[in-house]
């Protein structure tokens, strides 16, 4: 099966609500493949761009749980019949193909399994990264994970660039979008990067990876004091 075949490939629009199991569809950035508290009626695997999980706070603030990259497998809420947990949005264009999981045979089940442990890590190793640090060092290390996603690039310069909002890195690091408007003016102004209309350019790589290692100084330091103390 060809997934860009011109009879096998949907747009989101008509089929979000009834998605065709084994059939690709498209989405653009902004478009919800699925709602968090939707029934979860099929599994997804993503095939290109990139899209995250959020969770929606009783407040009504949006956070981003994990990314979800080529290759991922998502909704594994319809394995249990229960609801999303999660929505789940396009950050950029991207191809999706549903399965239904009652036809999943069991080397298929297995890779699936392998993925979300996989992806498991990823997001252990993500929450672990939004509680270390200042929201700079935060801010810093989003920035460099979106860098090797398909949100990234490289310019005429050959410089690494970043196509977000300032919103969606908040939404990435538990933050607000104030608070990161205020980290990005001071990286500017250090000209550790540039920032346009929706494009943040890493100028200076080497200098952002110095900011995100100060933590990991900081807490040998601190364990170095308390053994000092013991």
């Amino acid at each position: 099966m060809t997934l860009d075949g011109p009879n096998e490939s949907h747009t989101a629009q008509d089929s979000m609500h009834n998605p065709i199991p084994n059939s690709s569809v498209r989405y653009m950035r902004g478009q919800w493949v699925y709602s968090q508290g939707t029934p979860a009626l099929n599994l997804f695997r993503i095939e290109t761009g990139l899209l995250r999980l959020v969770k929606v706070t009783l407040k009504g603030r949006v956070l981003t749980v994990r990314h979800l990259l080529p290759g991922d497998y998502f909704g594994e809420e319809a394995l249990g019949n229960c609801h999303h947990q999660y929505g789940v949005e396009a950050l950029t264009r991207t191809l999706v193909v549903p399965l239904e999981p009652a036809t999943l045979e069991v080397a298929q089940a297995a890779v699936i399994l392998r993925n979300l442990s996989e992806q498991m890590s990823r997001a252990m190793q993500y929450g672990y990264h939004l509680q270390t640090g200042e929201l700079k060092q935060r801010v810093v290390r989003y920035l460099l994970e979106l860098a090797d996603t398909p949100l990234g690039g490289e310019d005429g310069e050959n410089l690494l660039f970043v196509k977000a909002t300032h919103e969606l890195i908040a939404e990435g690091t538990f933050s607000t979008r104030e608070s990161v408007s205020k980290i990005i003016t001071e990286l500017r102004e250090a000209s550790f990067i540039e920032s346009g209309y929706r494009q943040i350019t890493l100028k200076n790589i080497d200098g952002l990876h110095q900011i995100i290692a100060q933590p990991k100084l900081d807490e040998l330091q601190g364990s170095r004091g308390l053994q000092g103390v013991i």
